[in-house]
């Protein structure tokens, strides 16, 4: 049985980003207000080298996006000196699922159409689920758990949710969380194009208890309150059944502000804000994804990015409250939400 411990306050202390416009996120967030980036493909997936430059150029993009966002993640936070005297003490968690399609597809084609003798070995790890954050773990030295999830949409939230897991019962001391967005004709394909697919990015968050954060003298950059998933069929009037999720958290938490990011085109944004309106619920739905482009992974994390930004007074929208609900849903059935605390 895992002891109890009274002090599982978990936070999120260093966050690690690469997209079309750069490395910075609050850059992003501020630059792309109003303007939709004019390149879908980031043309440097390490800027900062942080990659072994051996065998690179057998991995794909989504794990040179996930190995470099990690790495700016673990650089913010100062964590390779700890990395290497107590490697089974990190985690690694990838919360994406379709940015390796290409090489899925690419590895299959080639195997039925021109005999599997003409199919690279060397590319054969890049089809493989796991292959970015295994990578991540060679790259770094890392030995603790390993996982990648699979909940489409809001895939991310989910690696968040299992690194939490961890970090409370003490697995680990650090998670660190990534998720990318690569673009290619495969992804577009299975779209229809009925949704503005955002441009490539990646993003990476460290997890760790805030005692750990506390003893180093830094400061959280949020803290995370609950974690909550769970799976719906429900077809018609969808935005009723959401409603019912939300109200009870906004009741027992000081919210006035829910971010959807990922799946948000599901949702008839005007029935449901109505149903705030109509309950005299004050709470304004912001939805990210209307500016930045869908994302088929990482739109849990960039909401939570975006939260962030509110709370330090970066963003447009403005809120006196400490909590803020980031919610992402995937069509298949998956419905993952958590409670963004300011710090």
């Amino acid at each position: 049985m895992i002891p109890a411990h009274p002090n599982n306050d978990i936070v999120i202390s260093a966050i690690g980003f690469n997209s079309v416009s750069g490395t910075e996120i609050n850059e992003y967030l501020s630059n792309s207000e109003g303007r939709f980036p004019s390149s879908m493909i980031i043309e440097d997936h390490d800027p900062q080298q942080f990659l072994k430059p051996k065998g690179q150029r057998f991995l794909n993009k989504a794990t040179l996006l996930y190995c470099n966002t990690a790495f700016q993640a673990i650089h913010n936070r100062d964590l390779m000196q700890y990395i290497q005297s107590s490697p089974e003490r990190i985690g690694l968690y990838d919360g994406t699922e379709l940015s390796n399609l290409e090489d899925c597809f690419i590895f299959d084609l080639t195997a039925r159409n021109q005999g599997p003798d003409r199919v690279s070995p060397m590319k054969a790890p890049s089809t493989i689920a796991n292959a970015a954050a295994s990578q991540m773990a060679i790259q770094a030295g890392i030995k603790g758990p390993n996982f990648s999830v699979c909940a489409g949409m809001a895939g991310s939230l989910q690696a968040l949710d299992i690194a939490c897991l961890h970090l409370k019962q003490r697995m680990i001391d650090y998670g660190i969380a990534a998720s990318t967005e690569v673009r290619n004709k495969y992804q577009l394909s299975i779209r229809n194009n009925q949704q503005k697919l955002s441009p490539e990015l990646g993003i990476s968050m460290i997890l760790e208890h805030r005692e750990t954060l506390e003893k180093d003298a830094r400061k959280p950059l949020a803290g995370i309150k609950l974690i909550h998933s769970e799976t719906f069929m429900v077809n018609d009037h969808f935005e009723f059944y959401l409603y019912e999720i939300v109200f009870p958290v906004i009741q027992l938490y000081e919210i006035d502000t829910t971010i959807i990011s990922g799946g948000g085109f599901m949702i008839n944004e005007k029935i449901f804000n109505n149903l705030f309106k109509e309950n005299h619920i004050d709470v304004t739905v912001l939805y990210p994804e209307q500016q930045f482009g869908d994302l088929d992974n990482a739109g849990g994390m960039f909401g939570i990015a975006y939260a962030i930004s509110i709370f330090n007074g970066q963003n447009i929208h403005k809120t006196d409250k400490k909590d803020i609900i980031v919610l992402s849903i995937d069509p298949s059935g998956t419905l993952i939400y958590t409670i963004i605390e300011k710090k």
